[in-house]
């Protein structure tokens, strides 16, 4: 009997901010399993680097990344992710505003942003 491995992803979603960015980390099944967030600075990128490997590696996943790319916050967090190698997806600001019309949420918060993140990233498998 073969046994077919089914690689593991770990889909992670970043509302930025000028300040502050919120990440929501989803196990790519549609789950959401970790929230949190970084102020926007080195030491911050570097905690989000760690969260994000120890959960792959516990989770013996890959990881991929969707964030949003509005007015340069982004910089230089996204040219970190890039350089370590990982997947990078810049979400449309405006298709996500038109995706959260559709399933609408009871506020506008940035987690709730980062995790509309996660759920619209994880459609692009469908």
């Amino acid at each position: 009997m073969t046994t077919i491995y089914t690689p593991k992803k770990l889909e992670i979603g970043i509302d930025v901010g000028s300040l502050n960015h919120a990440i929501a980390i989803g196990d790519g099944v549609g789950n959401i399993i970790k929230e949190f967030e970084i102020t926007h600075n080195q030491k911050s990128f570097d905690k989000f680097f760690k969260i994000i490997e120890d959960e792959a590696s516990k989770r013996d996943a890959t990881i991929s990344i969707a964030m949003e790319g509005y007015n340069g916050w982004a910089r230089p967090l996204d040219a970190q992710i890039l350089a370590k190698g990982y997947r990078l997806y810049n979400v449309n600001n405006v298709k996500l505003a038109r995706f959260k019309e559709i399933f609408p949420a009871s506020a506008k918060t940035d987690s709730i942003d980062a995790r509309k993140i996660v759920e619209l990233f994880s459609l692009r498998k469908q």
